[in-house]
């Protein structure tokens, strides 16, 4: 073979590699359950066929994969996802009667039209460095309501959008929370009985944006606001918020979808 078609085909063969689809599997099927997907690495798209797959404490996702279901489809346990992973749930349900349902350490995530539901902490933790992006989603509280909807801590960045954000309750919840050094933009949202819409902790350093989003109940927490709020578009209990702050350029890095 010549040089000149050796190198060529030296070019060619990593974009073929990379053309190749990601493998499909399902489960009851190629693996007996979701629980034994996950833990022998399963880096493709897994599709969780109808029923409850149930797992004990909570279940680690370290490898990129893509959990695909239909209606029917519960997974009634804590994902936590770590540095490292990545990739998207689509069509699941989730129930996890105490505890987060998704504990995010690391990783870019598309969570797209899921139910989630929880009645302890929040239904999704977002944290370290996580990039987590919801879209057309229900997230909400069991009979006792968690702590948070959504709670944003420590680097992470989000964004929800199209969803619905119902029942955080007690002491200290709301449906957004945001901690120190985050960027979270919530749009487009229905936010209804929970305790408080919103809350911001040591955030002077966060940023949240709220746009076009229908919130009714009481609205903060307290009188703590993160350092960069930006408003836009909103309502509260019927009645238009008053627009505030600037919208950042796209360079900024939200939104992540």
């Amino acid at each position: 073979m010549g040089s000149a078609a050796a190198a060529l085909l030296a070019f060619a063969l990593p974009l073929m590699a990379s053309s190749v689809p990601p493998a499909t599997v399902t489960v009851p099927g190629h693996y007996a359950n979701f629980k034994e997907a996950i833990e022998k690495g399963e880096s493709g798209i897994v599709v969780v066929e109808p029923g409850e797959h149930r797992w004990e404490n909570f279940l680690e996702i370290g490898q990129r994969v893509d959990v695909h279901a239909s209606g029917g489809t519960i997974l009634p346990g804590s994902l936590w996802l770590k540095k490292g992973s990545g990739g998207e749930f689509r069509g699941v349900e989730m129930v996890k009667e105490s505890g987060s349902c998704m504990i995010f350490e690391g990783g870019q995530w598309n969570i797209d039209s899921c139910r989630l539901c929880c009645s302890r902490w929040a239904v999704l933790w977002c944290r370290c460095e996580s990039e987590v992006s919801v879209k057309n989603c229900f997230l909400g509280g069991m009979e006792e309501g968690p702590g948070y909807c959504v709670n944003c801590q420590d680097h992470t960045r989000v964004t929800v959008d199209s969803s619905h954000l119902e029942r955080s309750g007690g002491e200290y919840s709301a449906a957004i929370a945001v901690f120190h050094n985050v960027r979270v933009r919530v749009q487009s949202c229905i936010v209804i009985d929970n305790q408080f819409a919103l809350r911001a902790v040591t955030a002077k350093d966060a940023t949240l944006e709220l746009l076009a989003n229908n919130m009714q109940g009481d609205l903060w927490y307290d009188a703590t606001r993160p350092g960069n709020l930006v408003q836009q578009g909103n309502r509260h209990n019927g009645l238009v918020i008053p627009d505030t702050g600037v919208m950042p350029s796209p360079e900024a890095g939200i939104p992540l979808a």
